[in-house]
């Protein structure tokens, strides 16, 4: 077995040290680039959506190389076509003449997967065990991180310092192989983020971004949404991440919560995570955020079925709302224009407020 798995932004360095501390052989996805998105468009049916195609072009130099197997975490909740990925992918893969298998995992399976693995590979219970525990601090480590990231940004006195920090603590984390290490890191990254030189009289325009989970997450896929609202001064607040997204999936009464906070609006599952669209928009309305940014694969079903609820929300609350789908054809200076016209109208109330 040599496997693979997508490119996930950041928490592409977490999935690298699972697959390194269950010693099976891999080769690391293709970066998302123009490139790649063009050669995974070509190999994939034209009504799927951006992750998708995005995902397959991800795919394609590692199976030239001779990977054989894909990694792939799904989402097992709702209608979303997310759930049929695994098959859709590996039927256009092997009709393009690769021997390939696609193996997905999900909270339901992830025990028998496991057994599979271990069988293929003579690794123990006990590195899957010990793997997944690494795993998962890294993820939270990411998300920490980035969170921190948001908030610095736009305070920060000299420009550029949040992210020469975020960049110098990534890079240390891909060769982080033992707990103490990761440690060690966490302490050193959080003490050169209390250095800041910030400028506390400013008082930061606040923005949420909600939607789909991959164009929310991924800086390679979203034109790095979180970085430009920071350059411009705002303050960028993200509740869904893969942290969140896991909990999820391993905690079935936090679907219950979920949709006991949206019953007004929403009676049911869309899929995806519509009903996480609406919840957040919900809570950053209450919380008297100056705007929202609604972001979503073109065509997603479960994120066009919530958008008129959401922007409903943004009636009643009076907040700005901006929602952006993105493709292959979308261009980086539209979504730039099209943020700094929402900034100029979030700052224009602000001040008439």
């Amino acid at each position: 077995m040599k496997v693979t798995f997508p490119y996930w932004g950041n928490y592409t360095i977490a999935f690298e040290a699972l697959v390194k501390k269950l010693n099976i052989p891999f080769i690391p996805p293709e970066e998302t680039n123009l490139k790649a998105i063009e050669e995974g468009a070509k190999l994939s049916p034209e009504l799927f959506c951006f992750p998708f195609k995005v995902n397959m072009g991800n795919y394609l130099p590692a199976l030239k190389k001779g990977v054989d197997t894909i990694f792939m975490w799904e989402n097992v909740t709702g209608s979303c076509r997310m759930r049929y990925y695994w098959l859709i992918q590996e039927k256009a893969l092997q009709e393009a003449g690769f021997d390939v298998k696609v193996i997905n995992f999900n909270s339901r399976n992830l025990f028998s997967r496991a057994k599979e693995i271990k069988k293929q590979t003579n690794v123990s219970f006990w590195q899957i065990v010990t793997a997944l525990a690494f795993f998962l601090k890294e993820v939270f480590f990411i998300d920490k991180l980035e969170e921190k990231t948001r908030y610095f940004r736009p305070r920060e006195k000299n420009q550029g310092e949040t992210d020469r920090i975020i960049r110098e603590a990534l890079g240390k984390l891909k060769g982080v192989e033992r707990n103490k290490e990761l440690s060690d890191l966490k302490k050193e990254t959080w003490r050169k983020f209390a250095e800041i030189v910030t400028n506390k009289k400013q008082e930061c325009i606040r923005v949420g971004i909600i939607g789909e989970i991959y164009t929310v997450t991924d800086e390679k896929v979203n034109f790095g949404i979180d970085k430009k609202l920071g350059e411009m001064g705002i303050e960028v607040h993200r509740k869904l991440t893969l942290s969140e997204h896991l909990k999820e999936g391993f905690l079935p009464w936090k679907e219950k919560m979920l949709q006991r906070k949206v019953n007004h609006y929403l009676k049911s599952t869309v899929g995806g995570h519509g009903r996480q669209a609406v919840e957040e928009m919900l809570e950053y309305g209450k919380k008297k955020f100056d705007g929202v940014v609604h972001l979503l694969p073109f065509g997603c079903m479960p994120e066009v079925t919530v958008r008129p609820i959401l922007q409903n929300i943004s009636q009643e609350n009076k907040i700005p709302f901006l929602s952006i789908s993105l493709d292959e054809q979308t261009a980086e200076v539209g979504i730039q224009t099209r943020l700094e016209a929402f900034v100029d109208l979030m700052k224009s109330r602000k001040k008439n407020n």
